[in-house]
Parts: C-alpha cells; structure tokens; sequence
C-alpha cells in the first residue's frame, strides 16, 4: 500500500512530479488533449505504470451526462484528476485503497466537449504495476447521480481544508455534509470513506478519541459490506494509534485481526507487510521469540511476491529487528541484502540510509 496507512499524499512528492512533468513537456494541467487515448464503453484498457509517469485519457461528453470511471488497481496505487474541456481541474480521485481495489471518478459533465483523466502515481518505489481503466456508467444524469457528484465535491473540498494545520478543523464541518448526503442516498461505502477521512482529521488533531470512534463506525460498515481489505486496512489504523500511545498489546491485537482479514483477501503483499508490523509489535512487547516467528514468515512470504521492493523492505526490517535485539552481525547481513535490492531499483536514498546504519553497527 503506499504507506500505507493514512495513505497522506506529501505536498514535496506533488511538486516533485509537477516539475518532472514541467521539464519533460508533459505538464499535468495543460497537458494538450489531443495526445489524450479515448475511452470508449465495453473497451478496457491496461497498462503498466511506474512513478513519474502520467497516462491521459479522454472522453467525449455532453451537458449533463453522467460518466463513471472504473480504475482497477492492480498492485499499484494511482490516483486520478479529472479536467474539464476549457483546462479547468474537477477533482483529485483517490481513496485509501492501496495497491488493489477499485477507484470509481464519477462526474456530470457542466459543459459539452471532451474530458480529460491523468492517471499517475506518487509511490517511491520504482517498479511499475498495472491498472485497468474503463467506463463502467455513460448515460444522462438522475437526480440521484447530481446528488452523488455534490457529495464528492464536498469530500473534495474536505480533504484540501484537512491537508492544512489551519484548516483542518474546517474540514469536519464539510465532510458531516458529505456524510449525511451518503446517508439519505443509503450509499454505505460512500459513507465509511467520509467517516473514515473524518478519523483521519481528528486523529491529525490529537482528538484521539474521535478518531477512534469515527474509525470504528468505518469499520462496522466496512464488515458489513464483507469487504475485508478497507476492514484490515481500518484495523491497521487502530493498530498505529494504539502503538502511538504506547498502549501495544492493543497494537499487536489489531494487527493479528487486520492479518487474518489480509489473508481473507488474498493480498500477499499487505500481508507480508503487516507480518513485519507484527513483528515490530512483538518486540515492543518484548516477546523476541515471537517476533522473529513473524519475520521469518514475512521472509518466506516475500519470496512469492512478484518484485523486488517487498523484499527489499522485509529484509531491511529483519535488519532493524535484529539491530534492536543487539544482534549486530545479523543486522549488518539482512542491510546487505536489502541493499543489493534497492540498488537495482535505483533507490538511492534508502541505500544510503542502509549504508549509515551499517556504518553506526560497525563503529559502535
């Protein structure tokens, strides 16, 4: 999952990708239309796409039609803008899904002409995943569809107030108008993202406890729903806070639950991350015996997983484990590994904070 949990885009990861985009004439604002592949009903596209890249799409539309766009995420998190014909941007689509899962953009056309979607991804790791995009709703607008379009401007606009320390607290207003939207239309999985994001903001606010119980509404819909990755995903965040506070038989609890739901789900990739966080929990506790059961299951695990960076990340927590149980040489020998792996991925940056670890192992 792109880290996961919060799944919170940094303003640095979007500056660094607007000049990318500046420098290469690929501009995600201006981008001409014209080098934009159409999409057409009943004709899905896949591609693979790795960071910095920017795929366009358009659509044809009239006033007041209603589209709806299925991006399936298929071991890489993207997110979607979508441009109205004169340029003018509708909307950043991006629920905290991972690297699986299906993002729905759902828009009324204003004006008719052709509306543009750049699909990219801010994840740090340099292999590329794939997606699938195609139009699952193309018909005139229902009462109902403007209602929906309304209540996700909304959560929109929550989420610009949320990303700021001096209007965070403006945004709970916002998404409660979202929220009671969600609930008139009976749109349950509408809801649980709102109450969700609602978590997100309270618990950036330090109002721990409204956190936890909008967390926990998200997540009785979410079983509601059977849907098992926004339930482990929900747990994961319950896990986190509790470890924040220290209170860690709570943290190693949510994770044990979010783990058997991972599982339910068949995704190996947050599963063998979430064995790490386990792991990680184990040693908090002290429980080192348990805690090495967990990497070594991450570290068999990995192994299955299509790509390099999971087990590049799973070696260098082994690396961190065994560093913290004082088991310097041990360390130093899953830090080698790890970076032999990030190395072919090009990944300077957490080579180099391998290699000063390695450094502080073999000076100290």
């Amino acid at each position: 999952m792109r880290q996961n949990i919060n799944n919170i885009r940094t303003k640095c990861l979007l500056t660094s990708l607007l000049v990318f985009c500046a420098v290469f004439g690929a501009n995600c604002s201006q981008q001409n239309s014209s080098n934009a592949e159409a999409l057409k009903p009943g004709r899905p596209v896949t591609k693979g796409i790795v960071n910095e890249q920017v795929h366009s799409y358009s659509v044809d539309l009239e006033s007041g039609q209603y589209l709806v766009l299925a991006v399936e995420q298929h071991d890489v998190d993207v997110i979607t803008e979508a441009y109205a014909p004169g340029g003018e941007s509708i909307g950043e689509f991006d629920t905290p899904t991972g690297g699986r899962g299906i993002e729905q953009i759902r828009i009324v056309a204003d004006t008719t002409g052709e509306y543009r979607f750049d699909i990219y991804t801010l994840s740090e790791r340099a292999e590329p995943g794939q997606y699938t995009v195609e139009v699952s709703a193309f018909r005139p607008a229902t009462e109902r569809d403007r209602e929906i379009t309304a209540a996700i401007k909304l959560h929109q606009q929550a989420d610009k107030l949320r990303s700021e320390t001096e209007t965070r607290r403006d945004s709970i207003s916002v998404y409660e108008k979202a929220l009671q939207v969600w609930r008139d239309l009976r749109e349950p999985a509408d809801e649980a993202n709102t109450l969700r994001a609602m978590g997100f903001a309270y618990q950036r606010m330090d109002e721990i406890d409204a956190a936890r119980g909008h967390f926990g509404q998200a997540l009785k819909i979410w079983e509601q729903l059977g849907d098992s990755r926004s339930a482990a995903f929900t747990h994961v965040i319950l896990g986190v806070i509790s470890t924040k506070q220290n209170d860690y038989e709570i943290g190693l609890r949510e994770d044990l639950i979010a783990q058997a739901l991972w599982e339910q789900s068949g995704d190996m990739r947050e599963s063998t991350q979430n064995l790490v966080r386990i792991g990680n929990d184990y040693i908090k506790l002290q429980r080192n015996e348990e805690a090495i059961v967990y990497f070594e299951r991450a570290l068999a695990l990995s192994e299955r997983v299509e790509g390099k960076s999971i087990r590049a990340y799973v070696l260098s927590e082994c690396g961190n484990a065994q560093a913290n149980l004082g088991n310097s040489a041990a360390a130093v020998k899953f830090y080698r590994q790890s970076i032999d792996l990030w190395k072919s991925l090009k990944q300077d940056k957490v080579v180099a904070g391998l290699e000063e670890k390695i450094y502080k192992l073999q000076t100290n």
